[in-house]
């Protein structure tokens, strides 16, 4: 019979508007994700750029107050030089003629000395030269020559920095000249005043300046010499002249005009970001979760209409080809309740026709029969999905509850079991080590603390491929066997690492305990159980460690004879069980 007449459009034209709503569904998930991930990127970028500024503003002040700081300080070097020249003990010092006369002076320089050193705590030792640049007094407790390449700035004279051989502190000398007035030709130098001061107080304003601990602070004499630093310091920042700013390092320089001296600080952007850090995991993990719940609502929706939907159209325009054919039930919402009654309106169609065809009646019914055992079977499936979400729910309850060590151990649970049915059969040692750390979670709680499980790997293996589940059976079977009866607990460890063995790469796996080891007759039993499943391919697992015997069949299934299997055990000294296995097969 032909129906094209009572159709609007052909059968090609039917398909092609068929899958609209999926094309849609699609558009619309691809322009949320679109949005999503475009204001993830504004706010990131938003967020970090307004951490920059103000954290650009914040050093600017602490460099304007460092610079103060040494302003002040430099004021207070010759406020120390006017109250030494002016002293008239220092002034008789100097225009005493003789030795005699110098003695009679020197207790006055000496007050002098004392007074100045209790007003800046930093001076060191006072000297006085004459004017042929001899040393005629010196006061204090650190004594160092005057240099003779000192700089001269204006009045002043600045040394760089000198070191103590002895006790390697640092020091630097500021000096003046001081002159007599004569009638007849003027003034005259009579000599100068050198002031030996340490650099401590350089020392707590560099301290003071420093943001971070990965950035760096320095204070660097007239050649380039490091005088005072803080934090991570490097030879090559002394090279920086001028203040600037690249990709890695905001650059700040501040040349000591007074002393002829310079303080750098480097900081290097990344240290200036983070507190913003924490912010943005905080923002990481916000859009991954509402990802998750789109991912997770887009699914859902796929699942529970948009594909019953479909699944319906194709079936109603394709029924007319085979009637025994019956809309497909999942769930328990409207549409499927509507394909239940479109599959029960068909099934009383067919019982009609059963009335009449006794052969087909019988087919039918067991097509029946077979349809509702599938729909059984279906429903009777475990869901691994379910699980996961029932995990995550659970651990949001306790997170709600603030029982976290209930949500740190529903998380491990759930992770753990996820590796345990999805995937691959083969995993990196890294995944493997993961869910190894996941099961030590399940192991601390579950014993209160008692035992640990270490793990150690080399960075070159953790790429590396090897059997899903091969390690934690043993280690299970370690803390179960071994260690469960420790009263004082114990530790199981698991160490990886790449090696050779006969002139090939292998994987060394190691697996010990400190227990209570395997008695000498069970450790044969077992060694036999394996000689025996090498010769013959067989396992006899009565009254041995299932677990155990597991794991050395699927190394063997995986591996064959290219794999090496060591155990090793006595009783109260632990055990150790050491596989090498083939680098590169199956990755």
């Amino acid at each position: 019979m032909k129906s094209p007449d009572f159709f609007p459009f052909s059968c090609g034209r039917r398909k092609k508007w068929r899958g609209k709503l999926i094309y849609e569904y699609i558009f619309l998930l691809i322009a949320v994700a679109c949005i999503i991930i475009i204001s993830f990127w504004m706010t990131r970028y938003i967020v970090k750029y307004s951490a920059m500024e103000q954290s650009r503003q914040s050093l600017d002040v602490i460099f304007q107050q460092a610079e103060e700081r040494i302003k002040i300080f430099e004021e207070d070097i010759e406020s120390l030089h006017m109250n030494v020249l002016h002293s008239s003990s220092v002034q008789d010092f100097f225009q005493a003629g003789d030795m005699a006369g110098r003695w009679d002076s020197l207790e006055g320089f000496y007050q002098v000395v004392g007074n100045n050193r209790r007003i800046n705590r930093n001076l060191q030792n006072i000297l006085l030269y004459d004017a042929s640049g001899e040393l005629i007094a010196a006061k204090g407790d650190v004594y160092l020559p005057r240099p003779e390449d000192i700089a001269e700035n204006g009045l002043y004279t600045y040394s760089d920095c000198m070191t103590d051989k002895k006790t390697k502190a640092s020091y630097f000398e500021v000096g003046m000249p001081v002159f007599e007035r004569n009638l007849e030709s003027g003034y005259h130098q009579i000599g100068s005043v050198y002031l030996l001061f340490d650099v401590k107080y350089l020392q707590s304003i560099v301290d003071s300046v420093l943001p971070n601990e990965k950035s760096a602070v320095g204070i660097l004499d007239g050649k380039g010499n490091l005088a005072v630093s803080a934090g991570d310091w490097k030879e090559e920042y002394a090279l920086f002249n001028n203040s600037s700013e690249d990709d890695g390092n905001l650059i700040h320089v501040h040349k000591i005009s007074r002393m002829g001296w310079r303080m750098i600080s480097v900081v290097p952007k990344h240290s200036m970001l983070s507190g913003v850090t924490q912010m943005q995991k905080v923002n990481y993990i916000t859009y991954l979760v509402v990802l998750f719940v789109m991912c997770l609502v887009c699914a859902t929706v796929y699942r529970r209409i948009i594909k019953p939907i479909s699944r319906q159209t194709s079936f109603m325009a394709d029924f007319t080809r085979d009637t025994g054919q019956r809309i497909e039930v999942t769930g328990e919402n409207e549409i499927s309740e509507m394909a239940r009654k479109m599959n029960e309106m068909l099934d009383d169609i067919e019982a009609l026709n059963r009335e009449i065809v006794d052969s087909q009646k019988k087919y039918l019914e067991q097509e029946y029969a077979r349809k509702q055992t599938e729909m059984i079977a279906y429903k009777s499936q475990i869901n691994p999905h379910f699980l996961y979400n029932t995990f995550n729910c659970i651990r949001g309850m306790a997170l709600y509850k603030g029982e976290r060590e209930i949500a740190e151990l529903t998380m491990s649970l759930s992770c753990f079991f996820r590796y345990s049915v999805q995937g691959d059969e083969m995993v990196t040692v890294a995944e493997a080590l993961e869910n190894l750390s996941h099961y030590s979670n399940i192991i601390r709680c579950r014993f209160n603390g008692k035992h640990q499980v270490n793990t150690a790997a080399s960075k070159e293996v953790l790429e590396k491929r090897i059997p899903k589940l091969l390690i934690q059976p043993l280690v299970e079977n370690a803390v179960l066997h071994g260690l469960e009866m420790k009263p004082q607990g114990g530790r199981v460890f698991v160490e990886i690492t790449e090696t050779k063995k006969q002139g090939t790469d292998k994987l060394a796996v190691t697996v010990k305990d400190d227990g209570d080891g395997i008695d000498t007759e069970k450790l044969r039993a077992l060694r036999d159980a394996m000689e025996r499943y090498d010769r013959e391919g067989t396992i006899s697992e009565k009254g041995l460690g299932i677990g155990f015997l597991n794991v050395y069949r699927r190394l063997r299934l995986f591996y064959g004879q290219a794999a090496d299997f060591e155990l090793e055990s006595a009783e109260g000294k632990g055990t150790r069980i050491r596989m090498w296995l083939p680098v590169g097969q199956d990755e």
